[in-house]
């Protein structure tokens, strides 16, 4: 188990150090400083908890939509929203359950351009998540307010088209009848960006 971890690690640093590489190899016009952003992914989304992976599986497909504004010099301000929708089984019950997430997340941001192509942003924020889970003959529902950090890797393809390579931890809980939920959880994905 552990040698299947370590070598699905490897699988991916060698395709962003690759990308890295190639972003300050190229090279191209310079990209100029745009005041507007935005952004469409899609993720891998693994819950933080437990007991969510043991009904749920360990991974998730997460869309996100992001916009952000430049307000001085290389800072930003951006917000986002993603979704997560996921079917699932109770073995214990042998039940279906389905649980749909909205992850809500505003904050602030700085960007280092790397090369002439190649930027790397860092953000800090807030993160708002909504669930709503359908399991047992009932519904549940809920939110959580906590934190999020991310990293996105971008490389222009053009003065203000890019692809990004993108990684992200939230965390945020909610009190329910059976105790303490975790909501957050890693997210790392892919998706395309436009600068304006």
């Amino acid at each position: 188990m552990k040698q299947a971890k370590k070598s699905g690690l490897r699988s991916m640093i060698m395709p962003a150090f690759l990308f890295v590489a190639l972003g300050m190899a190229c090279p191209g016009a310079e990209v100029q400083a745009r005041k507007f952003m935005a952004t469409a992914g899609v993720n891998i989304f693994q819950s933080a908890s437990r007991g969510y992976r043991e009904i749920y599986g360990q991974m998730a497909v997460m869309p996100e939509i992001k916009v952000a504004c430049r307000i001085y010099k290389n800072f930003t301000v951006w917000g986002g929203v993603g979704l997560v929708s996921k079917q699932g089984f109770i073995a214990e019950v042998d039940e279906d359950a389905e649980i749909r997430q909205t992850f809500f997340s505003i904050g602030a941001g700085y960007a280092q351009k790397l090369s002439p192509r190649l930027r790397l942003r860092g953000e800090l924020g807030l993160a708002a998540i909504a669930f709503k889970e359908e399991a047992l003959g009932g519904t549940l529902k809920g939110s959580g307010l906590g934190w999020r950090i991310g990293a996105d890797l971008d490389y222009f393809i053009g003065k203000k088209l890019f692809v990004i390579l993108a990684a992200a931890y939230s965390d945020a809980s909610d009190e329910v009848e059976t105790g303490k939920i975790r909501l957050g959880g890693l997210q790392a994905g892919v998706g395309l960006g436009f600068a304006f």
